[in-house]
């Protein structure tokens, strides 16, 4: 948009806000901004800068794709998790993803 406004950004970090169950004060502390800045991006008054843009996506472990509206899904960052963390949540999705494949035929 002309005006810099990127539409439906802000109500999209509220929501993963609330979903984080953060509040606007510790994300504003993680991002090294004030509340009232954190306030002022999801009632889109604000714009997020391109590097706020990234500490959200790390904050709420999603991608900036998804907080533009351009990728509709969310991803799953390791990067905050223990290695053995990571080794039995990659194991524990194989083992979903086998379970429910299996039985599949293909065409």
């Amino acid at each position: 948009m002309a005006d810099g406004t990127i539409y439906g950004l802000g109500d999209k970090l509220k929501q993963l806000r609330e979903k984080h169950h953060l509040s606007q004060r510790e994300v504003a502390s993680r991002l090294n901004v004030n509340r009232n800045t954190i306030s002022r991006y999801e009632n889109d008054t604000l714009t997020p800068s391109i590097e706020n843009l990234i500490q959200f996506a790390i904050v709420y472990n999603t991608s900036i794709d998804y907080l533009l509206g351009i990728g509709k899904e969310s991803y799953l960052y390791l990067h905050e998790f223990t290695e053995d963390q990571r080794e039995f949540i990659l194991q524990f999705i194989h083992g979903l993803k086998e379970k429910f494949d299996y039985g599949k035929t293909g065409d």
